[in-house]
């Protein structure tokens, strides 16, 4: 491991990135994640509540890895396409995404089916 590839994170220690992964979290596109609120106004109720989408995809990065190793111990090719579908599942987020759905849903035109798609995730 080479420096600058492991990120300290409170609940999971050390996260290591691949130099490709290394890339794709330098980018501006992924760092804007740090300023989406995870939890949306939920800290407004809960103050402690307070984390962002950029530290949730490492999470969920990090936990794909562990799992992805495990379930595919000799794959290293679909192992990477996991660890990058985690890492860049939320990269399309607007800010409370989720919390706006039905007024995204009412204004928006386009066609979908709400069994199967949320609109944020189209419009993203």
């Amino acid at each position: 491991m080479s420096f600058g590839l492991e990120i300290r994170d409170p609940i999971h220690g050390f996260i290591y990135r691949e130099p490709k992964e290394k890339k794709i979290v330098d980018t501006r596109v992924f760092q804007r994640l740090r300023l989406l609120k995870q939890l949306a106004l939920a800290n407004l109720v809960y103050p402690g509540a307070m984390h962002s989408r950029f530290e949730h995809s490492l999470g969920a990065f990090h936990i794909a890895r562990e799992i992805s190793k495990r379930l595919l111990p000799n794959n290293e090719s679909d192992q990477e396409l996991v660890r990058l579908a985690a890492l860049l599942h939320d990269v399309g987020h607007d800010p409370f995404s989720h919390v706006s759905e039905p007024i995204l849903q009412k204004f928006s035109k386009a066609k979908l089916d709400p069994e199967k798609q949320q609109i944020h995730e189209v419009i993203s």
